[in-house]
Protein backbone atom coordinates (compact mmCIF):
# COMPACT_ATOMS: atom_id res chain seq x y z
CA UNK A 1 0.00 0.00 0.00
CA UNK A 2 1.43 3.41 -1.42
CA UNK A 3 0.02 6.61 -0.26
CA UNK A 4 -2.48 8.61 1.78
CA UNK A 5 -5.67 5.30 2.20
CA UNK A 6 -8.19 5.53 4.83
CA UNK A 7 -10.61 2.63 5.55
CA UNK A 8 -14.10 3.18 5.38
CA UNK A 9 -17.14 0.82 5.33
CA UNK A 10 -19.91 3.81 5.05
CA UNK A 11 -21.07 2.44 1.92
CA UNK A 12 -21.69 -1.10 1.35
CA UNK A 13 -21.65 -4.04 0.27
CA UNK A 14 -18.08 -4.76 1.11
CA UNK A 15 -15.88 -7.91 1.72
CA UNK A 16 -15.06 -7.81 5.53
CA UNK A 17 -15.33 -5.22 7.55
CA UNK A 18 -14.57 -2.27 5.09
CA UNK A 19 -12.40 -1.02 2.22
CA UNK A 20 -9.92 1.95 1.32
CA UNK A 21 -10.24 4.92 -0.46
CA UNK A 22 -8.35 7.95 -1.44
CA UNK A 23 -10.84 10.09 -0.64
CA UNK A 24 -10.16 11.82 -3.56
CA UNK A 25 -6.93 13.27 -2.99
CA UNK A 26 -3.16 12.69 -3.67
CA UNK A 27 -4.05 11.71 -7.32
CA UNK A 28 -0.79 9.60 -8.85
CA UNK A 29 0.28 8.74 -5.30
CA UNK A 30 -1.70 5.87 -3.84
CA UNK A 31 -1.50 2.16 -5.39
CA UNK A 32 -2.01 -1.17 -3.72
CA UNK A 33 -1.02 -4.12 -5.12
CA UNK A 34 -2.25 -7.83 -4.61
CA UNK A 35 -0.10 -10.56 -4.74
CA UNK A 36 -1.18 -14.09 -4.21
CA UNK A 37 0.44 -17.38 -3.65
CA UNK A 38 -0.69 -18.92 -6.55
CA UNK A 39 -1.40 -22.79 -5.69
CA UNK A 40 -1.10 -24.38 -9.32
CA UNK A 41 -0.02 -23.43 -12.71
CA UNK A 42 -3.28 -22.71 -14.97
CA UNK A 43 -5.74 -20.25 -15.98
CA UNK A 44 -7.55 -18.13 -13.35
CA UNK A 45 -10.46 -15.42 -13.63
CA UNK A 46 -9.53 -12.41 -11.29
CA UNK A 47 -12.08 -10.58 -10.07
CA UNK A 48 -12.08 -6.83 -8.51
CA UNK A 49 -14.59 -5.59 -5.54
CA UNK A 50 -15.38 -2.08 -5.01
CA UNK A 51 -18.74 -0.25 -4.23
CA UNK A 52 -20.08 1.31 -6.74
CA UNK A 53 -21.36 5.30 -6.01
CA UNK A 54 -21.83 8.34 -7.79
CA UNK A 55 -18.74 9.99 -7.01
CA UNK A 56 -16.08 7.26 -7.68
CA UNK A 57 -13.99 7.34 -10.66
CA UNK A 58 -14.84 6.47 -14.01
CA UNK A 59 -11.47 5.67 -15.02
CA UNK A 60 -9.60 3.29 -12.20
CA UNK A 61 -6.07 1.89 -13.84
CA UNK A 62 -5.75 -1.40 -12.77
CA UNK A 63 -2.54 -3.60 -14.14
CA UNK A 64 -2.08 -7.07 -14.20
CA UNK A 65 1.37 -9.27 -14.26
CA UNK A 66 0.58 -12.70 -15.57
CA UNK A 67 2.67 -15.59 -17.05
CA UNK A 68 1.69 -14.03 -20.53
CA UNK A 69 2.80 -10.18 -19.95
CA UNK A 70 1.22 -7.58 -18.35
CA UNK A 71 -2.34 -6.08 -19.06
CA UNK A 72 -3.88 -2.52 -17.79
CA UNK A 73 -7.73 -2.03 -17.82
CA UNK A 74 -9.94 1.05 -16.73
CA UNK A 75 -12.61 0.10 -14.20
CA UNK A 76 -15.75 2.75 -14.14
CA UNK A 77 -16.48 3.03 -9.99
CA UNK A 78 -19.68 4.80 -10.59
CA UNK A 79 -21.11 1.63 -12.52
CA UNK A 80 -22.25 -1.84 -10.21
CA UNK A 81 -20.44 -5.35 -11.12
CA UNK A 82 -23.27 -7.32 -13.64
CA UNK A 83 -26.30 -7.94 -11.77
CA UNK A 84 -25.99 -10.61 -9.43
CA UNK A 85 -22.27 -10.27 -9.18
CA UNK A 86 -20.24 -8.52 -5.83
CA UNK A 87 -17.29 -8.63 -7.85
CA UNK A 88 -16.14 -7.46 -11.14
CA UNK A 89 -14.66 -10.09 -13.68
CA UNK A 90 -11.26 -8.43 -15.15
CA UNK A 91 -10.87 -11.27 -17.23
CA UNK A 92 -8.92 -14.53 -17.56
CA UNK A 93 -5.10 -14.66 -17.43
CA UNK A 94 -2.61 -17.31 -17.12
CA UNK A 95 -0.63 -17.68 -14.14
CA UNK A 96 2.44 -19.67 -13.09
CA UNK A 97 2.72 -21.79 -9.48
CA UNK A 98 5.43 -19.53 -7.35
CA UNK A 99 5.86 -16.87 -10.52
CA UNK A 100 5.75 -13.42 -10.20
CA UNK A 101 1.91 -12.14 -10.56
CA UNK A 102 0.20 -8.68 -9.23
CA UNK A 103 -2.84 -6.95 -9.01
CA UNK A 104 -2.31 -3.51 -8.79
CA UNK A 105 -4.86 -0.56 -8.48
CA UNK A 106 -3.81 2.95 -8.86
CA UNK A 107 -5.26 6.44 -8.37
CA UNK A 108 -3.17 7.74 -11.09
CA UNK A 109 -5.56 10.54 -13.47
CA UNK A 110 -8.30 9.24 -11.46
CA UNK A 111 -11.72 11.92 -11.55
CA UNK A 112 -13.12 10.41 -8.34
CA UNK A 113 -12.66 8.73 -5.26
CA UNK A 114 -10.80 5.15 -5.62
CA UNK A 115 -12.47 2.57 -3.88
CA UNK A 116 -10.23 -0.93 -3.16
CA UNK A 117 -11.99 -3.60 -1.63
CA UNK A 118 -10.45 -6.65 -2.69
CA UNK A 119 -9.46 -8.95 -5.49
CA UNK A 120 -9.87 -12.48 -5.98
CA UNK A 121 -8.32 -15.32 -8.24
CA UNK A 122 -10.67 -18.44 -9.35
CA UNK A 123 -9.37 -21.25 -10.90
CA UNK A 124 -11.15 -21.74 -14.30
CA UNK A 125 -11.38 -25.51 -15.06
Amino acid sequence: VFGGWSTSATLPPFVGTGYLTDNNTGKGQGSVTFTPAIPQSGRYEVRFAYTAHTNRASNVPVTILHADGEVTLTVNQRKDPPAGERLLSLGQFRFEKDGQCYVLVSNEGTDGFVVIDAVQWIAVP
